[in-house]
């Protein structure tokens, strides 16, 4: 990956005063020091996975709304400002530097996989574009980076086929999500990440779930927007009260039959996701801003993520079955 390079101007200074951060020292993008792991939440969980030789760590983050701008972006100075203000932590730390001291968190803590939820960006404006780019180019631990719907939005497009074709390329570097998916395999689960950044999942990604669907390997879906429980847990009611429900009086911020409904291809993803033989253990999302722990199905964990920019992350352990 090539670094990209940043450009400096008048209108930087403007821009710090206005509320969003200076460029920084760029190897001070990862600290390493340890009073700023006091004010960030760590969600952790244990989950088993037959096969499995020995423990894995991983960490999920989401939603940083990371929303930096400079004058190669200055058409949209104001708005950019403006969300910098908005997704500030409750103690008032910018979405920047909750982001470089979750990554300093994680990298102290040597994991085998980041994986990265989606709307780390607020916008694909390139100077939050070098900044995570940089940080990532930093790490020495594989990491995925999964689309949201925030992440290559531009003023006022948003998915829009100018969004496709001139600010979704921006983000080559750090994702690799053209095809709608993404996937680690290992040697006994897989990781597979769907681009669901548009309430909807592409005819290619439910191609590629559906190879790996019969290999017999556990899976940890990462799916940006929660999928709606076919339980009685209450993220449904939860996402309603947070986010107020839709006219038909649908959840705004969920995926199902009940939420924002899935068209045909979605909704086969779906049905083989909660299927009684899915090999899905585990679906990973965002999206919603708060944390919630619950089961998709009987058989399937669902963890969602609170907000990046409040510092929050999820660790996952996966163990060995133990047998008696």
């Amino acid at each position: 990956m090539k670094i990209m390079k940043i450009f400096f101007c008048l209108l930087s200074l403007v821009f710090c005063v206005s509320g969003c951060s200076a460029d920084e020292d760029r190897e001070d993008l990862i600290k390493t020091e340890k009073p700023y792991q006091q004010d960030i939440a760590v969600h952790e969980h244990r989950l088993t996975v037959e096969g499995l030789e020995e423990e894995f760590n991983l960490f999920f983050m989401a939603d940083t709304h990371i929303s930096l701008c400079d004058d190669r972006d200055s058409d949209i100075m104001e708005k950019a400002v403006s969300r910098y203000e908005m997704f500030r932590s409750k103690e008032g730390i910018g979405s920047e530097e909750s982001f470089r001291d979750m990554i300093g968190y994680v990298t102290e803590s040597n994991p085998d996989l980041l994986i990265l939820g989606g709307d780390i960006l607020d916008s694909a404006m390139w100077k939050s574009i070098d900044y995570v780019t940089e940080s990532l180019q930093k790490l020495e631990f594989p990491w995925i980076y999964e689309m949201g719907n925030h992440d290559f939005e531009y003023g006022l497009e948003y998915f829009s086929p100018k969004c496709y074709s001139e600010y979704l390329p921006r983000l080559h570097e750090i994702t690799d999500t053209y095809e709608g998916w993404q996937k680690i395999e290992y040697d006994e689960f897989i990781v597979f990440a769907v681009d669901d950044h548009n309430n909807q999942i592409s005819e290619e990604a439910l191609l590629a779930f559906q190879e790996i669907y019969d290999l017999g390997k556990a899976v940890i879906l990462i799916s940006h927007v929660p999928l709606e429980p076919q339980t009685a847990d209450d993220l449904w009611q939860k996402s309603n009260e947070v986010w107020g429900a839709s006219a038909n009086g649908n959840s705004r911020v969920l995926l199902g039959e009940h939420s924002c409904v899935p068209n045909e291809v979605t909704a086969e993803f779906i049905e083989l996701v909660t299927a009684a033989e899915s090999p899905v253990l585990l679906v990973l999302s965002g999206h919603v801003h708060f944390y919630h722990e619950g089961k998709l199905t009987d058989k399937i964990q669902q963890i969602v993520t609170g907000a990046g920019f409040n510092r929050e992350l999820v660790k996952i352990t996966l163990v060995p079955e133990i047998m008696e």
